[in-house]
């Protein structure tokens, strides 16, 4: 660890340390790092549901924002692990910047909790486009909760379409997610130009199917 990028490295990994209290990710799993010549800290690793992390954060659309906002020399990495995420692919093929394990937690203050109605809802409806065999199964999702209860679910289809609770992201079904969650409308533009970059050159699967088998509560995934 370069000594300039110590304090920096430090206010991070008080930040892995409230991911793992949460539960989101296994103490000591391993964590990249990425750094900037202006000091920035781009650490990341996967979460057991198979959602990237960063930072200790969930990596939805909003954080990525923020992100590129503050470390704007490390705005391609964050756009990489963003596109990697709704593709499936976790942190595959992202630059050896270097790889260590995490400390032990600290006992921090717990994170808020998901809206677990609302999620068990987002899932149900997901979950249909599994039986229509749109999206491959078992599902891994972009989970973007929302503070005051709500939440965004996202999914990349076999047809290259981006599902959100269980629907197309198409316009109208946009505006109507708005008046259910408006905190989390920044999210939904970035959702948008997501799926308009998609349709623009449709992959083959963007499925974000999951290996392996979850006991964890925080996974996402059909138990």
């Amino acid at each position: 660890m370069p000594p300039i990028f110590r304090a920096e490295f430090v206010r991070v990994a008080a930040a892995w340390d409230r991911a793992i209290d949460a539960g989101l990710m296994a103490d000591g799993a391993e964590t990249k790092y990425h750094f900037a010549p202006d000091v920035g800290v781009l650490s990341v690793a996967e979460g057991r549901s198979g959602q990237v992390l960063v930072n200790g954060e969930r990596l939805t659309p909003s954080v990525a924002e923020r992100l590129r906002e503050q470390m704007p020399l490390l705005a391609p990495m964050v756009t990489f692990y963003e596109n990697n995420q709704l593709a499936g692919r976790g942190l595959a093929g992202a630059p050896e910047d270097g790889v260590m394990p995490l400390a032990p937690p600290r006992g921090p203050d717990p994170m808020p909790a998901l809206d677990e109605e609302a999620l068990a809802e987002a899932q149900a409806a997901t979950a249909v486009l599994v039986r229509q065999d749109k999206v491959a199964e078992p599902v891994g999702a972009m989970v973007i909760p929302a503070p005051r209860g709500g939440v965004l679910f996202a999914v990349g289809g076999r047809d290259g379409e981006l599902y959100v609770n269980g629907q197309a992201l198409t316009r109208q079904w946009t505006d109507e997610l708005r008046t259910q969650v408006p905190e989390l409308s920044t999210d939904l533009d970035r959702l948008q130009a997501m799926r308009a970059e998609w349709l623009g050159s449709p992959p083959q699967d963007r499925t974000l199917a999951l290996a392996g088998a979850c006991t964890d509560p925080n996974c996402h995934t059909p138990h």
